[in-house]
């Protein structure tokens, strides 16, 4: 086993000492010393805390915050406590992965390259170091290296290091004050290859060609976007240069979700071109912000790119309905519901007449990720992990004074969802249950309960789901007709009882 790394590099320092391919740690390193600790009670934003903090130095009580049971300083640093759960899934997929590397080190069919004792990570965008404090006490990683731009977070991101290290933290640490860019290309360069790249960046800043030229094949890329303007295609000339000339219809309904799936259509197809398989483990929609996120598995590919797996989404705003377009028809999208509808208004001379002779165009949004945007063996390892350390079950925030973050599901209900979404029979797309309720759409007597609704589509042999993407999104394969018939059934069935009562 290593021991604890000493953190406080210079940039200079650590990248000079990067690893080869085969190297098995990243930096010189010596035991980290323990420091007496005095347990002071401070009340703050995150409540009467217990904070540990290195020497007798009195800090500002906003400057402290706990994070899944982790306790680390944040002064002069950014954190943003709505990425708390981001983070919870980041900790279960290392662990995961962790306990895979360990499992394959004792076979004598181990891939060597990608184990090379034991899992390591890098953060590029480290800020506070909260995450890289938590891969080392909670991912089980053998390693991390953490870097940010920002000279003027370098102490804290040192102090919260060294505190994972004396808080028992047996992995290898590092840090670093390199613009991201330079820091991927540098490691690229000197072929330094690590099993997690977590590039928590802001705005639709793209490294991902940068970010997948520094992961062993078999690892994992963990990439986000804050640019809901431009995913959600407010923002035109943002999204098109800066997720490969995509488009996305604006104010359709489900554009998180589209948007979602534009962002992680983008990955792969990048991935492609660079001749490898980039395949979605799980896929993340946050409204603050709103964030977009994923974590995705990188495989060299084999054979010819399965392109299929990208491509387009259209909307009818006309009636609602929507579906994947195939390449033919992107000169041109029609709605086969309105179509269908069109069709029986014909005259006996097979003419027709007034407003139905207008066709209704499709609102065309991609190139996007059209299979699932989770993987589903993935996702019930992810929920093992979680319940092992009793992170199911609680609910409200993976903050520890309990601050419940809005808009958010608690994690057991998140992974679940990621469960349910994990169907590889479900759309690229969702309904919202609002849209479908509007005058003229066929529900008769309103819009039913989700639970319900869900469960009456499930009884006809369709699989739907509530999506994590919008508390109102209904995600099913059923066509438009059995999903209008299926919320009248439910409300009648309610309307029935409650008039028996």
């Amino acid at each position: 086993r290593v021991r604890a790394g000493r953190v406080g590099m210079t940039a200079a320092a650590a990248l000079s000492v990067m690893p080869s391919r085969d190297a098995k740690i990243f930096v010189p390193t010596v035991k980290a010393r323990r420091q007496p600790r005095r347990s002071v009670s401070r009340k703050g934003r995150m409540g009467d805390l217990a904070i540990e903090t290195q020497g007798d130095e009195v800090e500002d009580p906003d400057d402290f915050g706990v994070e899944r049971g982790v306790p680390f300083t944040r002064k002069r640093a950014f954190y943003r406590v709505e990425s708390a759960q981001a983070r919870d899934l980041a900790m279960l997929l290392a662990s995961v992965h962790s306990d895979e590397a360990v499992a394959a080190s004792s076979s004598s069919f181990r891939d060597a390259d990608r184990i090379s004792g034991g899992v390591s990570v890098l953060d590029a965008m480290s800020g506070c170091g909260v995450r890289c404090v938590r891969y080392l006490l909670q991912g089980e990683v053998s390693s991390v290296h953490a870097n940010d731009a920002d000279p003027n977070v370098m102490d804290t991101l040192s102090e919260n290091l060294a505190g994972a290290h004396a808080r028992g933290a047996t992995g290898v640490s590092s840090v670093t004050n390199v613009d991201a860019h330079r820091l991927l290309a540098k490691c690229y360069l000197d072929e330094a290859r690590y099993d997690i790249v977590d590039v928590d960046s802001f705005g639709s800043e793209n490294l991902v060609s940068a970010t997948m030229r520094c992961v062993k094949l078999g690892g994992y890329a963990y990439l986000t976007s804050t640019d809901a303007l431009a995913l959600c295609g407010k923002s035109p000339g943002a999204l098109s240069a800066n997720y490969g000339g995509a488009i996305v219809a604006p104010n359709t309904q489900g554009v998180n979700e589209l948007g979602l799936r534009v962002f992680v259509g983008d990955a792969v197809r990048i991935g492609a071109a660079m001749g490898l398989k980039v395949t979605p483990m799980f896929s993340l929609f946050h409204p603050h912000g709103p964030v977009f996120r994923a974590m995705l598995r990188v495989e060299a590919l084999v054979g010819d790119w399965d392109c299929g797996s990208v491509g387009h989404v259209g909307r009818c705003r006309a009636c609602g309905d929507a579906r994947v377009v195939d390449p033919g028809e992107l000169g041109g999208a029609f709605c086969h519901r309105c179509d269908a509808i069109r069709a029986s208004f014909r005259d006996d001379d097979g003419s027709i007449g007034g407003a139905m002779d207008r066709r209704s165009c499709l609102e065309v949004s991609g190139p996007m990720w059209l299979g699932p945007l989770h993987e589903r063996s993935t996702v019930e390892k992810l929920r093992s992990k979680a319940a092992e350390k009793g992170w199911i079950g609680r609910e409200g925030a993976s903050v520890e004074d309990g601050t419940k973050v809005k808009g958010q599901m608690s994690l057991e209900a998140l992974l679940g969802s990621f469960a349910a979404e994990s169907d590889p029979r479900l759309p690229p797309f969702h309904h919202r249950t609002d849209e479908l309720g509007r005058s003229g759409r066929g529900l008769k007597r309103g819009i039913p309960a989700m639970k319900a609704w869900v469960e009456e589509l499930n009884s006809r042999g369709f699989a739907a789901c509530k999506t994590h993407v919008d508390s109102r999104g209904l995600k099913t394969n059923a066509p438009m007709e059995q999903i209008v018939d299926a919320a009248n059934a439910v409300t009648h069935a309610r309307d029935t009882a409650s008039n028996v009562t």
